[in-house]
C-alpha cells in the first residue's frame, strides 16, 4: 500500500511561481510531500500562526523572524532565501506633492514595528520625517493588498507596494515617490522561516521541501521555455506572464547573511532591538538547504 504523501502547510504574502513550478512537476509528490499555500492577511496573522502550529513554514520577511522569534515564545530561524528579489516601492496618492505633505498623515503598514514598515520609516527619515517624533501615523493595514485599498478609501496617503500591486496604484493616479534602494539597498529579499523546535522534529520533510524548489528553480533556469509553459498551463495565465515571473524568482536559496545582516542593522538603528539579542547567527541556519542543495 503506497504511503500517503506528508502535508505540509506553507503561509506567504502572495503566490510563488516556483513552488507552482515545483508541484507542477512533481517535484513535492517525488518528495512524499504535499504542500498547501496559503496567502496571509498579515505579518501578524502569518508569525502567529506558524508560533502557534497552525502552518509549518512561512514565506516572509526576515526582519519578521527577528521580531517574532521569542515575542510569543517560539523561537524562529530562517532555514533559506525565498527565491525573488525584493522591490519596495513608497507610493502616495496624488494629492501628496511632496514630502513636507505627508507630515501629519497617516500612512499604511503591514505592522507598526517589523520589515516593511521600518523601510518605510528609514526612507522617511531621510526627509525629517520621524515616526518617534510624531511627524505622521503609522496604520497596521496588513499584507500589500490591503495597504493599497486603504489608500484607495482616502483613509492612507502612502504605502510600500510591490507587483502586481504597485501597477494597480499606478492606474488609479498613485504615484511613486521612493524606493528602498535609495536608502538600503542591500536589504534582503524573503526568507522561508520555521519554528527551531518543528524544523528539528520534521527535518527531513523540510529538506525535501527545499530540495524541490531548489530543482524547480534549477530546471527553469536551464529549460525557461518548457518551465514557463507548464507553470502557465498550471496557473492559467499566459506564457509571456509565466516566462516574467519566473524570471523575478530566479535567484538561488542559499542564505546571503551580509544582507540579512541589513535587516538587523537597521531594527537596531532604529530602536527596537530583537527578543532574542543582536547576534545574527541565532536567527539563521543554512544546515537544512545545504541539505537540499546536496541532494
Amino acid at each position: 500500500m503506497a504511503t500517503a504523501p506528508r502535508s505540509l502547510r506553507l503561509i506567504s504574502f502572495g503566490r510563488s511561481s516556483i513552488v507552482a513550478l515545483a508541484r507542477a512537476r512533481g517535484l513535492f509528490a517525488e518528495r512524499g510531500l504535499d504542500v498547501e499555500a496559503t496567502i496571509t492577511p498579515s505579518s501578524t496573522e502569518q508569525m502567529r500562526g506558524v508560533s502557534e502550529g497552525r502552518w509549518d513554514i512561512a514565506s516572509t520577511a526576515f526582519d519578521n523572524v527577528l521580531a517574532w522569534s521569542g515575542r510569543e515564545g517560539a523561537e524562529f530561524v530562517a532555514v533559506a532565501h525565498a527565491v525573488g528579489e525584493v522591490e519596495l516601492t513608497l507610493y502616495v496618492r496624488p494629492e501628496i506633492d511632496g514630502w513636507e505633505a505627508l507630515r501629519g498623515r497617516k500612512l499604511a503598514v503591514d505592522a507598526v514595528d517589523t520589515a516593511f514598515g521600518l523601510v518605510l520609516r528609514r526612507i522617511l527619515l531621510d526627509h525629517d520625517l520621524d515616526f518617534d517624533r510624531g511627524d505622521y501615523e503609522l496604520v497596521a493595514e496588513g499584507a500589500t493588498g490591503s495597504r493599497l485599498e486603504s489608500m484607495q478609501r482616502g483613509d492612507t496617503v502612502a504605502a510600500i507596494l510591490g507587483p502586481p500591486w504597485a501597477q494597480q496604484g499606478e492606474g488609479d493616479g498613485f504615484v511613486r515617490f521612493a524606493s528602498h534602494r535609495d536608502v538600503v539597498p542591500d536589504y534582503p529579499r524573503g526568507v522561508f522561516a520555521v519554528t527551531r523546535t518543528w524544523a528539528a522534529e520534521n527535518t527531513p520533510a523540510l529538506v525535501g521541501f527545499l530540495g524541490a524548489l531548489e530543482a524547480a528553480r534549477r530546471w527553469a533556469v536551464e529549460a525557461p521555455a518548457e518551465a514557463a509553459a507548464l507553470l502557465a498551463t498550471e496557473e492559467g495565465t499566459s506564457a509571456e506572464a509565466a516566462v516574467a515571473s519566473l524570471g523575478r524568482e530566479s535567484l538561488g536559496l542559499g542564505l546571503d547573511l551580509a544582507r540579512l545582516g541589513v535587516a538587523l542593522e537597521l531594527r537596531l538603528a532604529l530602536g527596537l532591538a530583537p527578543p532574542l539579542g543582536a547576534e545574527l547567527a541565532r536567527y539563521v541556519d543554512g544546515s537544512f538547504h545545504e541539505a537540499a542543495a546536496g541532494g
